[in-house]
């Protein structure tokens, strides 16, 4: 672990984080004093106030991001998503494998600067060259596949895999990345045969899984059958909580949503609209991701009252993560805790307008922009970080203890 210091940027006041000698060099957050605690210590508080101590990184430089969160799902709530989409992460519908082969001595010299270009990046160049080339063995048309397709050529891109796949049947990269692009044209028969014989791979398992979804959801009206779901859930295999991590109910969930958006007549709510309701029941967790995935596409389906149950327990969660910050419980975070306790009665009642009038201010202020909190020894600077060292040097591993 290394070590980092918090200091401020107008007097003295600091402290060393991470171990040191045995020990653990800790700061509270709440009350702003250093502390030191032994190496194994669990969960070690402040003996002076009884908040967590920080060990290694600032927990306060999240708070900046729990804010804009906040504020996202409360103007979402209104109505508004501009600042909650970017935190709905993109996924790839499928998944492609574009490494480039290697070069291999036994190559001519064209077709080695060909694959050593692709491995660089400069996928224009490459293509030129792998062009000029005869398309007599896979590898050199799966190249030229994926260099038209770094390029945006898709169709281009599908006549090398073609190639590729005609050359050497057994090519599971260029099954894989073709497989891919017949299904984003709608070729699901096509694609369906690609993957399987793309191999078992995890890419190849997603890709199955993400077809079986997209064609149930593209070919018949409302939810896919529950056969179909369980399929694709058998392919995917177990799901990942993580924020970036395919799933089966995440894609099902924004599938439905683009479905619906393309059919809604006007400000009418159509049968699509309804069925995300039951597509919700499908997705797997309850990260901030998820939720925010969910609201997003009511608010996209103009489903205000679907928007609202979403958006209001996931503010009452934001804003408990936030009031339980040592930062925010103490003396410098008085000012934030006083307008979260306000929002929260806000939320509570409905009232996102009002609870988004409270916490707004704090996405502007200057010293949380830049992760740093009021300092509390001289009243007139800010703490944050300052640096951070594998191995800092004695006199300044001394300024914990003062």
């Amino acid at each position: 672990m290394p070590r980092s210091y918090v200091g401020c940027d107008h007097c003295s006041a600091g402290a060393w984080l991470g171990p040191r000698n045995g020990e653990i060099d800790a700061w509270c957050e709440a009350c702003q004093h250093p502390a030191v605690v032994p190496a194994d210590a669990p969960a070690p508080r402040c003996a002076r106030c009884g908040e967590p101590l920080t060990v290694e990184s600032p927990r306060f430089e999240e708070i900046y991001g729990e804010i804009q969160n906040l504020v996202a799902v409360l103007e979402a709530w209104l109505g508004v998503p501009r600042r909650l989409r970017p935190l709905v992460p993109e996924r790839p519908r499928f998944l492609t494998d574009l490494d480039p082969p290697a070069s291999a001595p036994a190559d001519p010299a064209a077709a080695r600067d060909a694959f050593e270009r692709l491995a660089a990046g400069a996928f224009r160049e490459a293509r030129e060259k792998l062009e000029r080339l005869p398309l007599d063995e896979g590898r050199v048309a799966f190249a030229l596949g994926v260099a038209r397709q770094r390029l945006g050529d898709l169709p281009g891109a599908e006549r090398a895999f073609d190639r590729a796949v005609e050359l050497d049947p057994g090519h599971r990269p260029a099954h894989l990345d073709r497989g891919a692009l017949r299904a984003r044209r709608g070729d699901f028969g096509g694609a369906r045969d690609d993957f399987a014989n793309a191999g078992d791979a995890w890419e190849a398992r997603w890709n199955r899984s993400a077809l079986i979804l997209l064609e149930a959801v593209s070919t018949a009206p409302g939810l896919p059958p529950p056969d179909r779901i369980t399929a694709a859930r058998a392919e995917a295999g177990e799901p990942s909580s993580f924020w970036s991590d395919h799933t089966v109910g995440r894609l099902l969930f924004s599938l439905v949503v683009e479905r619906a958006q393309s059919r809604l007549d006007g400000a009418a709510e159509c049968a699509d609209a309804r069925v995300a309701r039951a597509a919700e029941l499908e997705v797997e967790f309850d990260t901030f991701c998820d939720r925010a995935m969910v609201l997003l596409g009511y608010t996209a389906l103009g489903m205000a009252v679907e928007a609202a149950a979403t958006a209001q327990p996931l503010a009452l969660a934001v804003l408990a993560k936030l009031r339980s910050e040592p930062f925010v419980r103490g003396e410098a975070g008085r000012s934030l805790d006083e307008a979260l306790q306000r929002a929260v009665r806000e939320v509570a009642a409905g009232e996102a307008g009002r609870a988004l009038d409270q916490v707004f201010p704090f996405v502007e202020r200057s010293d949380l922009r830049h992760y740093r909190i009021p300092c509390l020894r001289c009243g007139r600077g800010t703490l944050g970080l300052e640096r951070v060292e594998d191995d800092p040097a004695p006199e300044a591993a001394r300024v914990s203890r003062s």
